[in-house]
């Protein structure tokens, strides 16, 4: 598989841009309103390491392929959330500090869900097992710088010069929408000898798998009750992966890059599905808003 320099190097710096701009948005209120409403953290959290994981045995199963194929879309579930799932949050105008909570909990615990998944797949699939161990200092500064480090930044700066802070934040939203879109064009070009081979075949299963990772998380989140923003974020975090990391354990810890191209495949169209629940999530909130300030007139 082609080793892209976006997405070793571009793509980490651009989201660290956008978690810092998503900082701006961010109050310590609002994690203290969901540590005391911890309700949409555990739904998240099942429809992540519940939800996910058996979508992605299940397309392993509906779509067959070789072993490799199999266990790499099982491997794309066990991982993190994507660190562009927070940003995604924002433009859908869901809950970011839940978001935010979300990716910082399920990368915590890749740590059990990788090796437990992947080796089930394994034996599930092909009759085999590997002991698969995760560099947790790599992992967690690699958490610390993506996620952690730029939307605390982002905070500061809010509460110590909020009048820069109140300046930038509508510029906010755009920026990402279009550092995104540029990134994911960038991407497919540099990956394109990859999707030209590869697609036709991996293509309908990557994109069956997030669609119904980002529609059974957000109906998961409706049907336990979870208010409309919350569930935009529970969909994102249950269908937009860390990709990247699920590439990097396949080709490192179980030295296979046909693992790692469903990963790669899966990061690339896992955009399509999520700018469509952006757009919906975007115009399902504004008539929410409409209506209640129509009520309250």
């Amino acid at each position: 598989m082609q080793d892209s320099v976006l997405l070793k190097i571009g793509l980490p710096i651009a989201i660290a841009i956008i978690m810092c701009g998503i900082g701006l948005t961010l109050r310590g209120e609002d994690f203290q309103r969901i540590g005391r409403n911890p309700r949409p953290v555990a739904v998240g959290l099942v429809g992540h390491y519940l939800l996910l994981p058996l979508l992605g045995f299940a397309v392993a199963w509906l779509f067959p392929h070789s072993l490799e194929f199999a266990v790499g879309f099982v491997l794309v579930a066990a991982c993190p959330s994507g660190s562009s799932s927070n940003a995604l949050t924002y433009l859908a105008r869901g809950n970011v500090a839940l978001a935010v909570t979300l990716t910082v909990i399920s990368a915590l615990v890749t740590f059990l869900s990788v090796p437990l998944l992947v080796n089930l797949a394994l034996q599930w699939f092909g009759g085999e097992t590997r002991e698969i161990r995760l560099p947790v200092g790599q992992t967690v500064m690699h958490l610390a710088a993506l996620v952690l480090v730029p939307v605390l930044l982002g905070m500061a700066l809010r509460r110590y010069a909020s009048g820069f802070a109140l300046r930038v934040e509508p510029w906010v939203s755009r920026f990402a929408l279009l550092l995104l879109l540029l990134l994911i064009v960038a991407i497919s070009v540099t990956q394109s000898e990859l999707l030209l081979r590869t697609l036709p075949e991996l293509g309908p299963a990557a994109l069956a798998m997030c669609s119904a990772a980002i529609g059974g998380g957000f109906l998961l989140a409706r049907l336990t009750g979870l208010a409309l923003r919350d569930a935009i974020t529970v969909g994102m975090e249950v269908g937009v992966q860390n990709s990247t990391l699920a590439i990097v354990i396949a080709l490192t810890l179980l030295q296979s890059p046909q693992i790692a191209v469903p990963a790669a495949i899966y990061g690339l169209l896992m955009y399509l599905p999520a700018f469509i629940a952006v757009a919906l999530g975007r115009r399902a909130v504004a008539r929410r808003e409409k209506a209640g300030a129509a009520g309250a007139a």
